[in-house]
């Protein structure tokens, strides 16, 4: 064999030998881009689960804390309407210390524990004293805030015939250092009677979207 035809020999080895290298650093780079773009779906996945989780969490917190405040708000009725020999100490417990209250049948506003005990002194003590209808929706602004309002009727007797006295209120709820739900501001006034030139707007509005409705 010439030493042409052996270095043309050597040269096409070479030059195979080149192709070959490239061809593995070409793979090596598709797989590696591939794993790259494997570990990205996976860390948007993770991410993505845990975002849910985390939200699931949240809204599942935020379903309790809304029932835990309706229930707040059914222990202030029932407690109200006991007729119990406590009654008034009971209604002014569930009141924090700088609780506010603008009562449903009152013309001042009472922001004292002592203030607040004489309008109940009044109020809770009503002759069979009732709620006879009650909506509202309960809402969260955060963990430790909540407000419910809506609509409740009160009946009672007086003269031997029952009185009925529909209302409006908003319960402002915080929570304390005990864990509690307690009343911060309370406001309760009668309906108003509505002037003929005032359109009533859709009652569909009152189905309470952005949080837990309540009514009995």
């Amino acid at each position: 064999m010439s030493i042409s035809k052996d270095l043309a020999i050597v040269s096409s080895l070479k030059f195979f030998n080149l192709i070959w290298d490239r061809r593995k650093l070409i793979s090596f780079i598709s797989v590696m881009a591939l794993l790259g773009v494997i570990t990205s779906l996976s860390g948007c996945t993770q991410t993505g689960k845990a975002e849910k989780t985390e939200k699931l969490e949240k809204s599942e917190k935020t379903e309790k804390a809304e029932k835990d405040v309706s229930e707040a708000t059914n222990t202030w009725l029932n407690t109200v309407t006991s007729g119990s020999e406590g009654v008034v100490d009971e209604v002014v417990a569930l009141y924090a210390e700088d609780g506010v209250l603008w009562g449903t049948v009152s013309e001042q506003v009472r922001d004292t524990p002592a203030e607040i005990r004489d309008y109940f002194e009044y109020f809770a003590e009503l002759p069979e004293l009732s709620v006879s209808s009650y909506k509202g929706c309960v809402r969260m602004y955060d963990e430790n805030l909540a407000i419910n309002s809506g609509y409740y009727t009160f009946t009672y007797s007086k003269d031997g015939k029952t009185e009925e006295v529909p209302a409006r209120y908003s319960f402002t709820y915080h929570k304390n250092d005990s864990n509690q739900w307690e009343i911060i501001e309370h406001h309760s006034s009668a309906l108003p009677e509505a002037p003929g030139a005032l359109k009533t707007v859709n009652a569909e509005q009152d189905t309470c979207e952005n949080g837990l409705l309540v009514e009995r």
